[in-house]
C-alpha cells in the first residue's frame, strides 16, 4: 500500500533520476565531442547518481508491496540487485575511461585543448546539482528518509566533480601547455568515480549474502528491549538488510513464572516500539524463553526494568 512518505520519496527521486539522466548525457556527450576527459569523467559520475537513483526508486517501489506465495520475505531486495547490475556498468565504464586517459598520457596525445563547450557545460551542471542537492537535502528531512538522504550527498558529490572538469577545461584553454591536465583530471576522477561504484558493488553483495550491520546498527535498534516492563533479558540478537530495509530477531527472557499470555505479550509490546521507533525495520521475530540459568549465553544482556 502506497503511503505519503513513499509517494514523496519516489517523486523526488524521479525528479532527481531525470536530471542525471539528461547531464549524463550532455556531459558525455559533449566531453567526447569536445575531447574533455574530465567532462566525460564527469557524465560517468552522473551515472553514478543514476544508480543510487534506480536502486532508491525501485526500492521505494517495492518496498510497501505485500509478501506473496513466491515472495514471503516481500520485494525488498530487488533495490540491490538493481544496484548490484547498474554499479557493475560503471565500474567497467571507470576501468575504460582510466585506460583511455592513461593510453593518451602516455602516447603524449594529451596536448589536445579541449574545446570551451565542456566548461560551459560543466559549469551548467554544477548549478545544477548543487540546487538539486539542497531541494533533496530538504525533502529527505521533511520525509526523514536516510535513504533520500544519501541520495542526496551524491548530488554534492556530483557538483565537485563538475567543479573539478569546469577547473581543469578552464585552465587547459588560458594555458594550453597545460592541457594535460585535462586528461590527469579524467584519470584521477575515473579512480574516485571508480571507488564509489566499487562500494555500491561491495555493498550489494554483503546485503545479499546476509553480512551483519555495524555494530552500532545493531546497539541501536536493540536498545530499548531491556527498558521493556517484563524483560529480563536477551541474546543472539541478529539484524539483515533487506535492500533499505532490515529484518530483526532474537532471544527474549521473560520471568520463569510468566505463563504463555504473558510472555508473548512482553515480546508483542517489545516488537511495537522497535517497529514504531525504527520504520527502517520490517520484520522483528521474538523468540520467548524463561530467565533461567541455562538460557543466559555469553552474548546476552540481562537487567530489569521494573
Amino acid at each position: 500500500m502506497s503511503t505519503p512518505r513513499a509517494d514523496g520519496g519516489r517523486r523526488t527521486t524521479l525528479l532527481s533520476l531525470g536530471v542525471n539522466v539528461m547531464l549524463a548525457t550532455v556531459k558525455l556527450a559533449v566531453g567526447l565531442v569536445a575531447s574533455s576527459q574530465a567532462l566525460v569523467a564527469d557524465g560517468v559520475h552522473s551515472l553514478v547518481d543514476i544508480v543510487t537513483d534506480v536502486a532508491a526508486y525501485v526500492g521505494l517501489r517495492y518496498a510497501d508491496l505485500p509478501k506473496d506465495e513466491d515472495h514471503p520475505y516481500g520485494h525488498h531486495r530487488i533495490s540491490t540487485l538493481a544496484a548490484l547490475l547498474i554499479s557493475s556498468l560503471v565500474l567497467a565504464f571507470c576501468a575504460g575511461l582510466a585506460w583511455q586517459s592513461l593510453g593518451l598520457l602516455i602516447a603524449g596525445d594529451a596536448n589536445v585543448v579541449p574545446g570551451m563547450a565542456a566548461a560551459w557545460v560543466a559549469g551548467a551542471a554544477l548549478v545544477i546539482k548543487e540546487s538539486f542537492y539542497r531541494y533533496a537535502r530538504r525533502e529527505a528531512e521533511r520525509l526523514g528518509s536516510r535513504l533520500l538522504m544519501a541520495n542526496a550527498l551524491d548530488h554534492r558529490a556530483d557538483a565537485i566533480a563538475s567543479l573539478l572538469a569546469l577547473t581543469a577545461v578552464v585552465v587547459a584553454n588560458v594555458h594550453p601547455g597545460w592541457a594535460a591536465l585535462d586528461n590527469v583530471t579524467g584519470l584521477v576522477l575515473a579512480g574516485w568515480l571508480g571507488s564509489e561504484g566499487l562500494k555500491i558493488f561491495i555493498g550489494a553483495c554483503s546485503d545479499l549474502t546476509d553480512r551483519a550491520p555495524a555494530e552500532s546498527v545493531l546497539r541501536d535498534l536493540s536498545e530499548h528491549i531491556l527498558s521493556a516492563p517484563g524483560a529480563r533479558g536477551f541474546h543472539a540478537f541478529r539484524a539483515r538488510r533487506l535492500g533499505d530495509r532490515f529484518e530483526v530477531d532474537f532471544h527474549l527472557q521473560v520471568a520463569e513464572t510468566a505463563t504463555v499470555s504473558e510472555g508473548h505479550a512482553i515480546a508483542g509490546r517489545i516488537k511495537a516500539d522497535i517497529l514504531a521507533r525504527h520504520p527502517e525495520v520490517v520484520t522483528v521475530l521474538v523468540h520467548v524463553e524463561p530467565d533461567m540459568p541455562e538460557h543466559r549465553k555469553p552474548d546476552g544482556h540481562h537487567g530489569r526494568a521494573e
